[in-house]
């Protein structure tokens, strides 16, 4: 079953870089095997780029215009162009995803090609279009999905991503409950319920669906970063560094759980075990700077911190 990730991560001014190891994905710790879409903490929000799902599950969109991958989207092939094209070995689909995801988007939409009715492909397509920056076009592959297998979860799953990193956070909202009312036993579809009610400024909508993720798998680093991470949002710091710890327990907790942690104890002025902590991950040079910014953005006081917090969705 394909997986992907959906984290959490708040964004520091130093270099414009993440205080969390981007992942992603799915990112948006929550839905594969890679870390995928983070939240950063400070940023412009992005501007609208798609519509929201049709009755059928089907947004309509444009292809942006960075699209990294140029191909038509697949149209239905004649009898004889079906006839003549045999879709890829099961031994060929699992090479293809070893490739990299230029690679891998154009091996999918090359299947999809063959047979416009290939939900694997879709499903597959618009992950890999989505990593690699194409966005729409990923709404687009997921949407041919579910007219085929309207009952995916994970081509849900994809469509909301794809609505996720396009900043289209009300739509992504509705293919996740639709994701996880498929599928309630996938704590990470909880988690990500979380990450989108987080993005809509609903910590009180948010902290259920941790909840609920946590019920699943109690002890899952990834999820407990995200719960931290939206606990600090709300403003309690020492409860949220409570959960980071804990997430940072675990052996296979991710860049983002130290980070994010790092961060926290920041916040409440321990700086020298905050930069101890982010230089685990970052250059030394740079969770300097992202430490002495924190001193500076303290120090302007409790409205400050504040506002911060305010502009703390991208």
């Amino acid at each position: 079953m394909i997986r992907e990730v959906l984290t959490m991560s708040f964004r520091f001014r130093a270099l414009r870089l993440p205080l969390a190891a981007l992942s992603a994905s799915l990112g948006l710790v929550c839905l594969s095997a890679q870390s995928a879409q983070a939240l950063p903490f400070f940023g412009k929000k992005p501007e609208a780029g798609t519509k929201a799902p049709s009755a059928k599950g089907a947004p309509r969109g444009q292809a942006p215009r960075n699209s990294l991958v140029e191909a038509p989207l697949p149209q239905a092939a004649t009898a004889e162009q079906s006839a003549r094209a045999k879709p890829a070995t099961a031994k060929e689909r699992q090479a293809a995803r070893s490739l990299d995801m230029i690679n891998q988007a154009s091996f999918w939409l090359g299947e999809l090609e063959k047979n416009p009715a290939d939900d694997e492909a879709a499903l597959e397509g618009s992950i890999a279009l989505r990593r690699i920056g194409s966005s729409e076009r990923a709404i687009q592959l997921a949407a041919m999905g579910l007219q085929v297998k309207g009952e995916s979860p994970q081509l849900w799953s994809a469509l909301a991503l794809g609505l996720v990193a396009s900043g289209e956070n009300q739509p992504a909202l509705q293919a996740l409950q639709k994701a996880v009312s498929l599928n309630p036993k996938d704590p990470n579809l909880h988690s990500a319920l979380g990450v989108i009610y987080d993005r809509l400024e609903r910590a009180d909508l948010a902290a259920p669906a941790y909840e609920a993720a946590l019920k699943l798998a109690p002890e899952d680093a990834g999820i407990l970063s995200n719960y931290g991470l939206s606990i600090a949002m709300t403003g309690d710091l020492k409860k949220a560094e409570d959960m980071l710890r804990r997430a940072n327990q675990s052996p296979l907790a991710p860049p983002q759980a130290r980070q994010n942690l790092a961060l926290v104890v920041g916040l409440q002025g321990r700086f020298e075990e905050s930069e101890r902590l982010a230089t685990r991950d970052l250059p030394p040079a740079v969770a300097s700077e992202n430490v002495a910014y924190l001193k500076a953005m303290l120090n302007g006081g409790e409205n400050r911190w504040s506002q911060l917090r305010q502009e703390k969705i991208n």
